[in-house]
Order: structure tokens, then C-alpha cells, then sequence
């Protein structure tokens, strides 16, 4: 997961300040570089510059964990969020997290507790465990896991505290010693470690934090879909025997089909444009030819339609005698070149949707949820003949 897990504390000299983060990478040079802090007070290290945790997962991932990151712009963001989410981004619920967002920069899962301290004062501490990443939404979705596994170790890190606190309670009760002397010199603020009484804290956090970075990955992952993939989803049966079944496109590969460029060359512009618009639409064509071979042509015009085979095309008629049909559209070769009789006209222009199959054909959608989606799509009334043909014909 490209994100970056961390803790930061409230200190009562420098403010809230970042303490520890943990990151993935692939750069070896993280691993061994010199983390650039400015740790000014026992209570704002955590590990120390020179030192750097470091896990490697089976696929190469290497998860790093140090007192900064690497990447100066990034730092930056880190020490805002310490800031934000200690001094105002807190649920007084007490119950998970808090999520801001931060378009430019990134955005928060913050997850504010405290910490029992015998020096502190008011004889607490502010932590905060923070997640900072660039998706919006995977930060949401993923915000219940990563927030419950924030409060389980809260909650360890408040019960280590809680063992120190009360044995230091009982050499001498802070609260009472206040209360008759009115000291209030609080000196430095002691580090995790002092708090918890637990050397090996950091090392509690680098596995917890690596977890947390490697469970968001393997939870959800981002799906491209395509058209195929997203109808199949949404509906497994609009596919089937439509154009997005197997072969359904697929083109015949033989000689004896003429290129439509070549076709386009045996006729003129407005002959050729009648011709492949009456293909689409499913008007009835008569090809009558002496010297070209009909079924090449045929053949040519079939590779426009969603089908293996010409013979799967019904108006595409192939006759050497002169028929008379005032809604077909008859093509006749005539001393080489070819000519058309059609009564109908063109459109301006002509649109394919097979969207509008799935519209219509889902149950429960109303005729002007279908109008609205022909509206988005462009369709006008022109294209109405063609988009009724393909929904009939080649998506059923």
C-alpha cells in the first residue's frame, strides 16, 4: 500500500512533532541513509538518525521505518499533520478515527490518545498514530481495518504506560507532591520508551505499522474494467449472444473478400455511403453484377456487421435478375461502375450504442430514463433505425 504510517507527540517545549514513520520503498538508499530530523529533547527521538528498521517482503517490497522521510516535501506534510491531528483533528468519542483531506498534498486517517505520565503535564500525554496517503477513496474504504488495528495499539501502548505509571505513583504520588509544593518545572519530555518501560517499542511499531501497510494492499486492490467486463458485472446475462461473444467479431480471412477500399474505388462517394449506411441499418440490398463476383461483394460488406459469415446477413441478397422493391436498395454494375436505387435518404450522421440495450432490458427502468441516456449518448431521431437493427439483430 503507497502510504505512510507514523506516530507524533504533543511536547510540551517544541509542540507536536512526527516521532516515527514507517514507508515502503524500492530505493536501497532508504535503507541506509541518515534520517534528516531535528530532534531537539529526549521526548521527540524515537530511534535516533543513524538507525533505520527495515522488513522485506516475498515480492520485493522493502518497508522502512526512521525518525523522517526521506522526501522534503513529504516531511513537511508529516509535521502539518502531527499539528492538525493532535490540536484539532480529534474525535472526543474516543471511538476510531478521523479522516482530512488535503487535495494538493494528501490526505489523513488520524487516530488521537493518551498516554499516562507522571512528569507531564496534568499527568498525561497527546500521542497520535497517523496514516497519510494520495487516494481519497482507498483511504476510505480501507479506513475500518486500519483504524481498528490504530486502536488495538493505542490501547498497548496505553497499558505499558499504565504498569510504569502506577509503580511511580507509588514512590511518590505526583498529584499530592503538587498539590503541597505548587512545582510546576516539568523538565523534558521523557521519550516512548521511558513512558512504556519497553526498549523494544519502536520495534513493537515497525512491525505494527508494517502490517497495517502490507493488509491495505492485499484487502483491496484497484480493477480496471472494461465495456465486456463491466455489463458482465453489472449484468451476467446481457453478453450472451451479443457482440461480446467469443468470436463474434472476428473477420474471415480469405481472398475472396473485396476491401472496402476497393469497393469504395468501383463507385462513387455518394453510392458508396448509401450502401454501407443500408448495411448497418438492415435495409434489404440487391447486388446484381456482371463482371464482379456478387459474393465478394457480399463478403465486404459482411465484415461491417458483428458476424463470421456472409450467409448470416438476410439482406444482403445476391440476384441476376432485375427486381423491383421500393424499399430495397438495389446495386447494378453498369459498364464497370456501379450504381444505386434508393428511395430513402441519408442521415447527417449515424450512431452504434449497445449500451442502450442493457438500458432498456434492465428491469425496473422507466422510458425516460432510456430517453435521458439517448440524450447522453447523442442519439437523435436519424439514428433510431440503426440503433433498433443492432439491438435486435446482434444483442439479443
Amino acid at each position: 500500500m503507497n502510504a505512510i504510517v507514523g506516530i507524533c507527540h504533543f511536547c510540551e517545549a517544541h509542540g507536536p512533532r512526527p516521532l516515527f514513520c514507517t514507508f515502503t520503498t524500492d530505493d536501497e538508499q532508504h535503507t541506509t541513509e541518515t534520517s534528516k530530523c531535528t530532534a531537539q529533547c529526549s521526548g521527540c527521538t524515537s530511534l535516533g538518525a543513524e538507525t533505520v528498521l527495515v522488513s522485506r517482503d516475498d515480492d520485493g517490497t522493502i518497508y522502512c521505518s526512521r525518525e523522517s522521510v526521506p522526501n522534503t516535501e513529504v516531511m513537511a506534510f508529516l509535521r502539518q499533520a502531527a499539528i492538525r491531528s493532535i490540536t484539532c483533528e480529534v474525535n472526543w468519542s474516543k471511538e476510531g478515527g478521523v479522516v482530512y483531506f488535503s487535495d494538493p498534498r494528501g490526505h489523513v486517517l488520524s487516530l488521537t490518545f493518551q498516554i499516562r505520565d507522571t512528569r507531564a503535564r496534568g499527568l498525561k500525554r497527546w500521542f497520535s498514530i497517523m496514516v497519510l496517503m494520495k487516494d481519497k477513496m482507498f483511504l476510505l474504504n480501507i479506513m475500518p481495518l486500519l483504524s481498528e488495528h490504530m486502536q488495538k495499539i493505542a490501547k498497548e501502548l496505553q497499558e505499558l504506560a499504565e504498569v510504569v505509571y502506577d509503580n511511580e505513583q507509588k514512590i511518590c504520588s505526583q498529584r499530592a507532591l503538587r498539590l503541597n509544593t505548587g512545582r510546576n518545572d516539568f523538565g523534558q519530555s521523557r521519550s516512548l520508551m521511558q513512558l512504556t518501560g519497553d526498549e523494544k517499542v519502536f520495534k513493537r511499531l515497525h512491525s505494527h505499522f508494517t502490517w497495517m501497510l502490507k493488509a491495505g494492499a492485499l484487502t483491496y486492490s484497484e480493477t480496471l474494467y472494461s465495456s465486456r467486463d463491466l455489463l458482465n458485472k453489472l449484468h451476467p446475462d446481457a453478453t450472451k449472444g451479443s457482440i461480446f461473444s467469443p468470436n463474434a467479431c472476428s473477420v474471415d480471412d480469405n481472398d475472396e473478400c473485396i476491401p472496402l477500399r476497393a469497393l469504395e474505388n468501383l463507385m462513387s462517394k455518394e453510392v458508396f455511403r448509401i450502401l454501407l449506411y443500408c448495411t448497418l441499418i438492415g435495409v434489404k440490398i440487391i447486388i446484381k453484377s456482371c463482371r464482379t463476383d456478387p459474393v465478394v461483394i457480399a463478403k465486404g460488406l459482411s465484415r461491417l456487421l458483428p458476424v463470421t459469415s456472409y450467409d448470416r446477413v438476410p439482406h444482403i441478397i445476391i440476384s441476376s435478375e432485375a427486381v423491383a422493391s421500393p424499399n430495397a436498395c438495389v446495386l447494378q454494375e453498369t459498364d464497370q461502375l456501379f450504381c444505386c436505387k434508393w428511395q430513402g435518404t441519408l442521415p447527417v450522421k449515424s450512431m452504434i450504442a449497445n449500451a442502450l440495450k442493457s438500458a432498456v432490458s434492465c428491469p425496473g427502468q422507466s422510458s425516460s430514463n432510456v430517453t435521458k441516456l439517448k440524450q447522453v449518448l447523442g442519439v437523435t431521431q436519424q439514428d433510431e433505425p440503426l440503433i433498433n437493427y443492432w439491438i435486435s439483430n446482434f444483442c439479443s
